[in-house]
């Protein structure tokens, strides 16, 4: 009799696994964990983080025939990659621009350049260990155009000498509005991101986003980010900023195993001050090849220009940077990567050129 008991409870668990895998849970839950070491050396520019470089992943080489036979079915998009910050423009937060917090002048060097790509600060380490943890979730309503994502980002960045150490965290969460068979997304989101050193806080920024992408076909797609940052800074002697962001971007699927991606990017900041003013424009592009062995090889460039426009005399920097990315993928949940980048800052005020080549190295893993 127990054992009849027994099978009927086995068999009635099976059952329900099998009815709760037909329908599908509306909440989609995913995470990731990443160690990433980094060396630098002729440290008199600020490196950038290699996240700026927009190469391709593993999800985004899709056998187009595997995805026509799955065109068909009801299974939501993995969107693995996506952590809910990936539209939030200039804000790295992992980024070495934490030296001289508190140094303040009128030729654009000190705190209120933290989320500048272009900062001035340099490294007084040279190698630095940076831990990063993610979670989404994402919730599908019923009529599948529409979806509501949530995210938190915690990151912690350490150096040998133990000083100015980093512990920030970030918080987004909007809408997602799919259009025309998936081909149309429009992306609001509203994130807060806090940077803290010593577990003080001393800056934070409230961003707005605006993402929209058309895929025009399976190989071409276009997308279009706005953000709109209010900067705080914690320091009453250094200058808040409202900083607007444009970005227009391309991807061009050449073969299943070759991108290409190409960016342009503005940019208008108005400080409190009304010297710390600045117009900046951007461009990037990279190239991604998925080789054997389950690897991606990332090659990228990007120039940038910084006017201060209210300085005496004018300033205007020029900074190009170039960087080469090797991932490896081991299982669907590990990676590992491999990285190299180098800025050179060209500057018309003697004294502020400047170069920075940094080597990266990192494991990650997902859930």
């Amino acid at each position: 009799m127990k054992l009849r008991i027994l099978a009927a409870c086995i068999t009635g668990l099976l059952a329900s696994n099998a009815h709760a895998e037909k329908s599908k849970s509306p909440h989609t839950v995913r995470g990731g964990v990443e160690v990433e070491l980094r060396s630098n050396s002729d440290i008199k520019l600020a490196p950038s983080s290699s996240d700026s470089f927009d190469f391709a992943d593993f999800g985004d080489f899709v056998d187009p025939e595997a995805e026509q036979e799955d065109a068909g079915d009801d299974e939501e998009e993995d969107d693995s990659s996506d952590d809910g910050f990936d539209d939030i423009d200039g804000t790295d937060f992992d980024e070495d621009e934490l030296e001289e917090l508190d140094s303040f002048d009128e030729d654009g060097d000190g705190i209120d350049d933290l989320l500048d790509p272009n900062v001035d600060s340099v490294a007084k380490s040279a190698q630095r260990t940076t831990t990063k943890l993610g979670l989404t979730h994402k919730y599908q309503f019923a009529d599948k155009a529409i979806a509501w994502t949530s995210g938190v980002k915690l990151v912690s960045d350490f150096n040998e000498s133990g000083t100015q150490d980093k512990n920030n965290w970030a918080l987004t969460t909007g809408p997602e509005f799919t259009f025309y068979d998936k081909k149309v997304k429009i992306k609001p989101s509203i994130s807060y991101v806090s940077l803290q050193q010593e577990s003080s806080e001393f800056l934070s920024t409230l961003v707005g986003t605006l993402g929209v992408s058309y895929d025009v076909t399976k190989a071409v797609g276009f997308d279009f980010v706005y953000n709109y940052q209010d900067k705080d800074v914690s320091n009453p002697d250094s200058p808040d900023a409202i900083i607007n962001t444009l970005t227009f971007g391309v991807e061009y699927k050449a073969t299943k195993t070759d991108i290409f991606k190409l960016k342009y990017s503005p940019k208008v900041e108005d400080s409190s001050l009304v010297t710390k003013n600045k117009d900046s424009s951007g461009w990037q592009a990279s190239y991604s090849r998925k080789l054997p062995w389950d690897m991606i090889l990332g090659l990228g460039v990007k120039q940038d220009s910084v006017d201060y426009t209210n300085l005496v005399p004018e300033r205007r920097d020029d900074i190009l940077a170039y960087a080469i990315d090797l991932n490896k993928e081991f299982s669907k949940s590990w990676q590992g990567a491999l990285g190299f980048e180098k800025r050179e800052r060209e500057s018309n005020i003697p004294g502020k050129d400047g170069e920075n080549r940094s080597f990266t190295a990192s494991i990650s893993w997902k859930f």
